[in-house]
């Protein structure tokens, strides 16, 4: 590993010094250079003070590595900085390489719940990377506020973490990419979260914005420019690349209660208000979403213009109707193919012709904007849309709402029309050679509705009621699903075998049947209409996923299985052992005992945890985690060692092999405890019982 990280640091520094002026690196003293004898050396020891900084004008500087920070707003990324960055992204870039081989040879040969398991598992580990990551960005802006940081080490910063916010979402690409072949139900018995991932990555790409990512390109040497930082309770980076390219962006904390209180055209002012005003051409919305859940709208931009081209995304707060995320980007042109008339050898013409071809042309260029001028867009509303070109009124413009005919727009360029009763709808225009399409999203946060619909696509059960007994069939894809925990009117009946059948006794089966299917995380109800030959025929499905903490939340406490009962008389003898009460915790329904075995709980302490069946069986393999991170799994004896929080006053284990679960609450002693304690010794000394106090005094002086 220390020749790959090596390996990293000189592919790095060839990049740089081929993207930065030849005497920029004359600085680098041979005694730094012989310093650099490791990886781990050569990342801590480029940074600014062993690289002195470049000026514009590519002198040296004396200023605080951003040469032209004190004589003005805007800065440049100076030498030392490029190389610092280059060496941090590129190294996370071969740990997470290094990763995703590790991840593609544990999935090879693996079936389909351990690939769920294992993705699950890669998953939850990459969403903890990027809260480390939107925390850093945060950390960053903080000690910049409070002037712990100057403003070129803090873009520095901003620079590595899109770096990495870039390297992790690519990490969660090939994870979505190795979860398209298995299957849907499987992962969601794994806990494979797919809202969850949306979201993380949704905050990725947050510290991965234009700016952000022309920073990048600035502090690795891809391009060159200046940049300027403001920060007033949240950022805003402006970049202006020497190639013309401009970057804006601003992100702060969303203001509001999450409510939407403005209208969706009001929102579309604010936003539009945000965009540049000050090169020629016309932007143009191209996609409008309304997020319920968080309170907010999202717009999506194009810029057309003769000499530049580009795309914004505006975020507005619904109930405040402040823009607080904003994304900008211009870049220019690629020159066009000179005239054919230049070479035709007829001047005349050409001077004659030229200006009325380049109307022409620019007319054919204005794109067709739409916005909603009236309305809120909602499944089935009715709205007024609004056809524009370069800011004027199209009349006659045909307009589809998703493929269908919704009419022509009036003499003001509007169309009354109502929209789908579906997810999102695209609304596209024309008018002549001239065309614009907007997509609008009506029904926000439908991904896990869509995860449900394909396992109720693809899940298929069936069965028979004879001669009071009942026989189920659960298959997903054709394929049997084993190790299901199917119960019925919420008594446990049993679980599935590989094939994915179970029998199991019901004699008092009548027209209707309700089944629950659980597998981790997973959870489905089913209703069976039982025909007169004993055909189970399913009326309907109700996919679910299940709580982290609510495994049992389905189990009707009035019908306990043998089983039940079992553990309800540990339960009983857990709760008489009082000693160790804090060590055990207390049985619930589930199925695994969870048990500290050696160590002394506390913050940060290093305990050994058993995990048993009933009957006090070990179950090796089962997986284990603490306050929701995985830990490992446990050995053939049922245990693992693991290492407890080293913050709060308590922790969660939890366990989990197969359909089967357990979980341990641990409450640490802390000094507080014991000075309650001694609180409470001294209250009873002073109770005024004589007699007692004389005998803890005559304890008290042996």
């Amino acid at each position: 590993m220390q020749g790959t990280r090596l390996l990293t640091v000189l592919v790095a520094l060839g990049l740089v010094v081929g993207s930065v002026p030849g005497g920029a690196l004359a600085s680098v003293t041979a005694g730094d250079a012989a310093a650099i004898d490791s990886a781990d050396a050569a990342l801590e020891g480029i940074d600014e003070s062993t690289i002195t900084p470049q000026a514009d004008d590519g002198n040296a500087s004396d200023s605080d590595g951003n040469a032209s920070e004190e004589a003005g707003t805007a800065s440049r990324a100076t030498v030392g900085q490029q190389l610092a960055t280059v060496l941090a992204v590129t190294d996370d870039e071969v740990s997470s390489d290094v990763e995703a081989s590790s991840l593609d040879a544990a999935l090879e040969g693996a079936n389909g719940s351990e690939r769920a398991a294992i993705l699950a598992d890669r998953a939850a580990a990459l969403r903890d990377r990027a809260d480390e990551v939107v925390a850093d960005q945060r950390a960053a802006r903080i000690a910049y506020e409070d002037g712990e940081i100057a403003r070129g080490e803090f873009a520095q910063r901003l620079a590595v973490l899109a770096g990495q916010a870039r390297t992790v979402d690519g990490d969660f690409e090939r994870v979505v990419d190795h979860a398209d072949d298995v299957s849907a139900l499987e992962l969601r018995a794994a806990g494979y979260d797919r809202s969850a991932n949306a979201d993380a990555r949704e905050r990725l790409a947050r510290v991965t914005g234009t700016g952000a990512s022309a920073l990048l390109a600035q502090y690795t040497g891809e391009s060159a420019g200046e940049f300027s930082l403001e920060v007033d309770g949240g950022v805003s980076i402006e970049v202006e690349g020497d190639d013309g390219e401009r970057s804006r962006e601003f992100e702060r904390d969303q203001p509001g209660n999450g409510t939407v209180e403005v209208s969706q055209s009001e929102a579309l002012t604010a936003a539009t208000e945000q965009l540049s005003t000050d090169a020629d051409g016309e932007w143009a919305l191209r996609s409008a979403d309304r997020d319920e859940e968080d309170g907010y709208y999202e717009f999506e931009f194009a810029f057309f213009g003769p000499d530049a081209t580009g795309e914004a995304e505006v975020s507005v707060d619904g109930q405040t109707g402040e823009v607080f995320e904003f994304e900008e980007e211009l870049e220019p042109r690629e020159a066009d193919d000179e005239d054919e008339d230049a070479d035709d050898g007829d001047d005349a013409n050409d001077d004659g012709n030229d200006a009325g071809d380049d109307r022409d042309d620019a007319g054919d260029a204005v794109p067709l904007s739409i916005s909603i001028a009236n309305g809120t867009a909602a499944p089935g509303a009715t709205v007024t849309l609004r056809v524009t070109a370069a800011g004027e009124p199209v009349e006659d413009a045909s307009v589809e709402l998703n493929d269908r005919d919704a009419g022509t727009t009036d003499a003001d360029g509007r169309i009354e029309a109502t929209l789908p009763d579906d997810d999102e709808v695209d609304i596209e225009v024309e008018d002549g050679d001239r065309e614009g399409k907007l997509e609008i999203t009506l029904r926000s946060d439908v991904e896990g509705e869509e995860a449900d619909a394909e396992i109720r696509e693809r899940l298929s059960v069936d069965g028979s009621a004879e001669n009071g007994t009942v026989s189920v069939s659960v298959t997903y894809d054709g394929e049997g699903v084993d190790g299901v925990s199917v119960s019925v009117d919420g008594d446990r009946v049993g679980t599935t075998d590989e094939n994915g059948a179970l029998s199991f006794d019901a004699p008092d089966v009548g027209d209707e049947l309700a089944v629950t299917l659980v597998k981790g995380a997973f959870e489905a109800g089913l209703q069976f209409e039982v025909g007169a030959d004993g055909a189970l025929a399913l009326d309907d499905v109700d996919v679910d996923e299940r709580d982290a903490d609510g495994r049992d939340d389905d189990r009707n406490d009035d019908g306990d299985s043998e089983s039940d009962a079992d553990r309800d008389d540990e339960d009983e003898r857990d709760r008489d052992d009082e000693d160790d009460r804090d060590h055990e915790g207390d049985r619930d329904d589930g199925e695994l005992s969870v048990t500290i075995v050696a160590g002394d709980p506390g913050p940060g302490a290093a305990v050994t945890v058993e995990v048993t069946a009933v009957g006090g069986e070990p179950v090796g393999g089962a997986s284990v985690e603490v306050e929701g991170e995985s830990v490992g799994t446990t050995d053939a004896d049922g245990r693992i060692e693991v290492t407890l929080p080293a913050d709060g006053e308590e922790a969660e284990i939890g366990v989990e092999e197969g359909d089967r679960e357990g979980e341990l609450d641990v409450e640490f002693e802390t000094d507080s405890d014991d000075a309650d304690d001694a609180d409470a010794d001294d209250a009873d000394d002073s109770d005024g019982d004589e007699s007692d106090d004389e005998g803890d005094n005559a304890e008290d002086d042996e």
